[in-house]
């Protein structure tokens, strides 16, 4: 895991969003993702990639952009104190509630905890949530918590690219359940 290099990559794929082929209307989302293993950070890149090139998409926000004090969580701020917790919690909280909807990011084998609370909280303010559950979800069960918490759901970073999130439309899960 290299929080610098991520944020690096995520800064110049933003760099590079053609707005101009952004549709009328387009919703600003929060991009709910754990960043804690080598899968997590190759989910999360490829969901900003993919929401980027949607043109029902305007505005992602992305946590580890955002960090209280620049300094995300990490080999440089390994034990945060209480200050940078808090207003770090504090600002992903009013960004979730600035936002239409959260796109919250599974790794089937290690759901990151952060996402689901993020997810909760999306869930208790009435924000639509999508998901993706990637990875072996028959292996690996989802908890029923994060499976309908979720008002639909994909199994592929790729699909984020061509999803209608005018038109998020409720789907049933088809994996197992924990």
């Amino acid at each position: 895991m290299n929080e610098t290099k991520l944020i690096a990559d995520l800064e110049e794929i933003n760099r590079h969003v053609d707005n101009d082929k952004k549709l009328p209307g387009a919703k600003n989302i929060y991009l709910a993702a754990g960043w804690f293993s080598d899968t997590q950070e190759v989910l999360l890149k490829d969901a900003f990639i993919q929401l980027s090139a949607n043109p029902t998409i305007a505005h992602i926000h992305v946590p580890l952009l955002h960090q209280y004090g620049g300094m995300a969580l990490g080999d440089a701020n390994s034990e945060p104190d209480f200050e940078w917790g808090a207003m770090t919690y504090k600002a992903d909280i009013k960004a979730i509630d600035n936002s239409d909807l959260t796109v919250a990011i599974f790794e089937a084998e290690d759901a990151d905890t952060g996402t689901a609370m993020e997810l909760g909280y999306s869930v208790a303010s009435n924000t639509p949530v999508v998901s993706v559950f990637s990875g072996n979800i028959d292996q690996h069960p989802i908890n029923l918590m994060l499976s309908f918490g979720t008002d639909a759901h994909i199994t592929s970073t790729a699909e984020l690219a061509n999803y209608d999130f005018f038109d998020i439309t409720p789907n049933k899960y088809m994996g197992k359940l924990i």
